[in-house]
């Protein structure tokens, strides 16, 4: 099978790039800028797997993308929660206009696709408010046009190639500092629920979705483990794997973000990856060989990652 992922050389694209290689299919990688050196660096220049240069606001690139797949997968967004609220316009044009410039592809083409929700949708930030958005137009698009776009709500992400700027991801602020003994900083008390998912293991759940035929798409899938776990277990978790006593210090949350906050995937999304993909929490990546494995890949490149705090 033939699959376009949109955003292909960002973090989670590049995990589901390679696990769809890995499974025998051709890939079409559409990003607004070819990264030679990257393409190098995962072993994909000689591999089944295409480059297009384009951009979602281009309706006519999107289009003309779309009509050479058999599925598709939008991972493209503009991130950020503090990082978009002065301006958050750009968000909507990528996040929402872009992302209907694939449904209305789909929708002409005939073409099944997944679109990448989040799962902290209910958040008042700019990234959470236009992906919210975007699911909501992904199931009108199938309830009005008998579209067939998959949704999945990812939880939070960690693994090997995440950066740790100019976006503030979670996982790579812990792990970096505690290699370098630096200060690891939190916001707020740290007692919010993230639900951890491993690289590999969302872009299992990904693919699975992607692929499978005749699966439901009036639901959300979600792509987590569950367990409330919170920060201060991810930065325990996190210390012990970089055998670091680094001090960690708490300030005040961030706009856009909410304290006491529980993102984590629910019963009934366990029970729908269960149904309809055949995926279980014994699928599931254990979390110490996970985080083991992403602390390697830190200390290995920790050169990529200058620390300045």
């Amino acid at each position: 099978m033939k699959v376009l992922v949109f955003g292909g050389q960002g973090f989670i694209g590049c995990h589901l790039v390679d696990n769809l290689l890995d499974k025998g299919h051709e890939v079409i990688v559409f990003d607004r800028i070819y990264r030679k050196k990257q393409w190098k660096e995962y072993g994909w220049e000689d591999k089944n797997i295409q480059f297009i240069l384009g951009d979602l606001k281009d309706v006519d690139s999107v289009r003309e993308a779309v009509t050479l797949c058999d599925r598709w997968v939008n991972l493209a967004g503009l991130l950020g929660t503090q990082e978009m609220l002065e301006n958050p316009i750009p968000a909507v044009e990528v996040n929402i206009i872009g992302a209907l410039h694939i449904f209305e592809s789909a929708r002409i083409h005939k073409k099944p696709g997944l679109q990448i929700a989040v799962g902290n949708y209910w958040m008042n930030n700019p990234y959470s408010l236009t992906k919210n958005t975007t699911e909501r137009f992904a199931l009108m698009y199938n309830k009005e046009h008998g579209t067939d776009i998959r949704i999945c709500r990812g939880m939070n992400v960690y693994g090997p190639r995440q950066k740790h700027r100019p976006i503030r991801k979670i996982f790579p602020n812990l792990v970096i500092p505690a290699l370098l003994n630096k200060d690891i900083t939190i916001y707020g008390d740290g007692e919010q629920v993230m639900d951890l998912i491993y690289s590999a293991d969302i872009a299992e759940v990904l693919a699975r979705i992607t692929l499978a035929d005749n699966i439901p798409n009036d639901i959300l899938y979600e792509a987590g483990v569950g367990g409330g776990l919170t920060i201060n277990n991810a930065v325990d978790f996190v210390l012990n794997a970089c055998n670091s006593t680094t001090q960690v210090n708490h300030i005040p949350m961030r706009p856009g973000e909410e304290p006491g906050a529980v993102v984590e995937i629910s019963e009934q999304g366990w029970k729908d990856l269960e149904e309809h993909i055949n995926y279980t929490i014994d699928d599931v990546t254990p979390i110490y060989n996970a985080i083991e494995d992403t602390v390697k890949w830190y200390k290995d490149n920790l050169d990529k990652f200058p620390w300045d705090e």
